[in-house]
């Protein structure tokens, strides 16, 4: 096999595997969403971080607090990825979402999410996700 046609096919498997873990990212979401914690620990590991406009919360602490969580409304646009090694999954994306915790709504607004998926025991897992609030007006 040349050059150029190895490169091709690396080039063929990375965007498989990133629209593999795009697709997961929304299965989070989702299962966030319907209060699926099955769903959502089976994606979000027990050592995963998730750094929110309120802090920085530990995925047992989010799992614990699912039920006092509502996402009433979610849309996520313009996702990407890129993969800077192998095994490693990044995804930028932006998020707009509604919904309250502990009865305080979310704050408004556009947030820009960026979240890290890594390869473990053959299947991927996300292991920190972070999101960004973004000034509408720029």
């Amino acid at each position: 096999m040349n050059r150029r046609a190895g490169k091709n096919s690396k080039m063929r498997s990375a965007e498989a595997t990133i629209q593999t873990v795009t697709t997961l990212e929304t299965e989070v979401w989702k299962a966030a969403q319907q209060r699926d914690a099955a769903t959502f620990t089976r994606l979000v590991p027990a050592d995963a971080i998730m750094i929110f406009q309120s802090g920085i919360v530990r995925q047992p602490d989010y799992v614990a607090t699912m039920p006092e969580r509502t996402i009433s409304h979610y849309e996520l646009g313009y996702m990407r990825g890129f993969m800077p090694a192998p095994g490693t999954v990044i995804l930028i994306y932006e998020a707009t979402r509604a919904g309250s915790f502990r009865g305080k709504s979310f704050p408004p607004g556009c947030v820009v999410e960026s979240t890290t998926w890594v390869q473990r025991d053959g299947g991927w897992v996300a292991v920190l996700n972070q999101e960004t609030p973004v000034d509408a007006d720029k």
